[in-house]
């Protein structure tokens, strides 16, 4: 492999055959100075990203766990090297790579240094001009602010596009929760503060709402204010499939830095949990734009696929994230392999797939 090669590993069916064993281990090997790193699936409460160390990982799932074995990509970010592969299956863990590789043995992690007290933040007034500042070098069709009550509500009016927010206060200030509703029958968003006392959020709509911007925090009189930067909406979304699943595939295809302009929708797709292959023949030499987005249900992760030639190419979301998206380019065949794996209670998913331009500029 090469640097920022990512080659597949497909385990054999025996691996997972739990009648052999409850654990599957998978061990990579390298030359020492090699660094490498491990994609597997998304698993809810497990790391999916794993870094190598003095050239070597072993990793061992088990029970349902191992699932996330059938997706393994290694990631070379070493200039070249050979990796070797190796997988077992037993009742248990096998002992630690080092315990019989010593030379392997990568000892023990440095702590983390003192960074010693964080810099004084700037005043308030300051904070705001330069998110001004930052918004509208970054494209924002505007910027506006206002003062946030301690108490009752602001109104809030966006049109459709894509809005980022910012609130923020004085420097010691007491903690608050910025909420968002359009009536009092709706359940507010609530949107808690970090440790800073800043809220930041990116909210994307596809019709024009009114929003009530309240404050959940002690009534005492304190300075907040409220910035609202406006991004215009992406030409030529499909908005016949209704302004909450454009909403979601606005924010898949990247909310407020997603293209300006979108090109034809050659694809739609909607389908359920498990894994679903859609290979299509698409223009020779032609880039396209991929994006999956939820429909009904709760994703626990919501993965995207596209192998065409050489390329193998691959965009994963987890519960809580914009769905993913995916750019590829075709080669002279236009034979594409594209999937998409959710995982999921009652899940529901839309592919969309936009083709974006030729893989070459036409010469003049």
């Amino acid at each position: 492999m090469e640097r920022g090669d990512l080659t597949p590993i497909v385990l054999p069916p025996w691996s997972l055959d739990k009648s052999r064993g409850e654990c599957t281990t998978l061990v990579l090997v390298a030359p020492i100075p090699t660094q490498f790193l491990l994609h597997v699936h998304p698993w809810s409460g497990l790391a999916s990203v794993f870094a190598s160390q003095a050239g070597a990982l072993q990793l061992t799932r088990c029970g349902h766990d191992r699932l996330s074995f059938l997706q393994i990509v290694v990631e070379m970010r070493s200039p070249r090297a050979v990796v070797h592969s190796l997988v077992a299956i037993g009742a248990e863990p096998p002992l630690p790579l080092p315990a019989i590789l010593p030379e392997r043995d990568a000892g023990q992690t440095a702590p983390l240094g003192d960074p010693g007290p964080a810099p004084a933040r700037e005043p308030l007034t300051e904070r705001v001009r330069k998110f001004e500042q930052a918004e509208a070098n970054a494209g924002a069709s505007g910027v506006e602010t206002a003062l946030l009550p301690s108490q009752g509500y602001l109104r809030l009016t966006l049109e459709p596009g894509c809005h980022h927010l910012l609130a923020s206060g004085n420097d010691g200030s007491p903690p608050y929760t910025l909420l968002l509703t359009e009536t009092d029958e709706d359940p507010p968003e609530r949107l808690e503060a970090a440790e800073n006392g800043d809220v930041r959020h990116e909210l994307c709509t596809a019709r024009a709402r009114r929003l009530r911007v309240s404050l959940e925090t002690t009534p005492q009189d304190v300075e907040r204010r409220l910035a609202v930067a406006h991004f215009p909406l992406p030409s030529g979304l499909p908005k016949r499939f209704g302004p909450e699943l454009v909403e979601r595939l606005v924010l898949a295809l990247g909310g407020a830095t997603a293209p300006r302009k979108l090109g034809t929708l050659v694809a739609v797709t909607l389908g359920a949990q498990g894994r679903t292959p859609l290979p299509r023949s698409l223009l020779p030499e032609t880039c396209y734009l991929a994006a999956a987005a939820v429909v009904h249900g709760a994703a626990q992760a919501l993965s995207l696929g596209a192998r065409a030639g050489a390329l193998n190419a691959e965009s994963s979301a987890g519960a809580d994230e914009p769905g993913p998206r995916l750019g590829f380019c075709t080669g002279r065949s236009g034979q594409v392999e594209l999937d998409v794996e959710a995982r999921g209670l009652g899940l529901a998913w839309a592919f969309f797939l936009f083709q974006m331009g030729p893989a070459r500029p036409e010469a003049p």
